[in-house]
């Protein structure tokens, strides 16, 4: 009987790890620091080379790992891809502020008009992964754009750190790129000098180690 209930307990827990974890980040709006004298129009684009390839789908978050140290794949809680939910929590944010801002999709290479900027985010790495502890490591740029395409802000951001909420850590994230004050000045119109595009070199994002494999009791009693 014994024997039975502790395989029926793995058979639980491996169908539990298979499944994954979702997480929503559709709701992480960030602080917005000031109001704007333009309105915002917002892109976010997925380039994480693994969704790129098609290795992972846009909506792949993360991983968790079982006790066995195997893999298994978090994604968002509504299967909308990741850019989509950042997207969401960027235009959530704005709103909040009072700035007029909306959604634009991943083709859009200037602002609309003389009285919009164009927000544009491109996502190098998103990626959360869970053992005895979590970690969420990001990268990401920031790109200001005119009506006639002219890149007026361009700010490379990236981190690796340890979670203990996924929605306080993706805000913290967004809250740091409006922050910014190259984004800031642009998206005011004070910034008229044109800049170079930030690029993010290939292996530069690492993963903080530590956080993985810490348990969070071991840490702050947060869990």
């Amino acid at each position: 009987m014994l024997r039975r209930c502790v395989l029926l307990f793995l058979l639980f827990s491996l169908a539990a790890c298979s499944n994954g974890r979702k997480v929503d980040y559709s709701q992480a709006y960030p602080v917005v620091p000031q109001t704007f004298a333009k309105a915002v129009e917002v892109q976010v684009i997925d380039e994480r080379p693994y969704v790129v390839s098609g290795n992972k789908k846009g909506h792949f978050v993360g991983l968790i790992r079982g006790s066995y140290y195997i893999p298994y794949d978090v994604n968002t809680r509504s299967g909308e891809p990741l850019a989509l939910e950042l997207q969401k929590s960027l235009l959530g944010g704005f709103q909040r502020k009072g700035v007029t801002a909306r959604a634009v999709d991943g083709n859009a290479r200037q602002a609309s008009s003389a009285d919009t900027m164009l927000l544009s985010i491109r996502v190098r790495e998103w990626k959360s992964e869970s053992f005895m502890g979590v970690v969420l490591t990001h990268a990401l740029t920031a790109d200001v754009l005119d009506s006639q395409g002219q890149r007026l802000a361009s700010v490379p951001l990236q981190g690796s750190s340890s979670v203990y909420d996924f929605t306080d850590s993706g805000k913290a994230i967004l809250s740091s790129v409006l922050t910014q004050q190259q984004v800031r000045q642009a998206l005011n119109g004070e910034q008229v000098e044109v800049v170079e595009a930030a690029e993010i070199e290939e292996g530069s994002v690492r993963r903080d180690p530590a956080g993985l494999f810490t348990p969070p009791i071991a840490r702050d009693g947060v869990f």
